[in-house]
């Protein structure tokens, strides 16, 4: 899969070490994957990765 700007979206965790939903935010205001997305991470298939970093990269698109 791959954003409009060419840049291709990888399996690679989006994490940037400043998680917000140790604060009580259902969605990381670093990374924009839920609390279960951020749980799951390591459970997920490159395939289920790849689908929530594509999800991200569209909601940023969105802006």
């Amino acid at each position: 899969m791959q954003t409009s700007n060419t840049s291709p979206v990888t399996a690679e965790s989006p994490c940037i070490g400043h998680c917000t939903t140790v604060l009580g935010d259902d969605v990381c205001r670093s990374c924009m994957r839920t609390f279960d997305e951020i749980t799951r991470w390591i459970e997920m298939s490159d395939d289920e990765r790849i689908a929530v970093n594509q999800r991200v990269a569209d909601l940023l698109k969105q802006g």
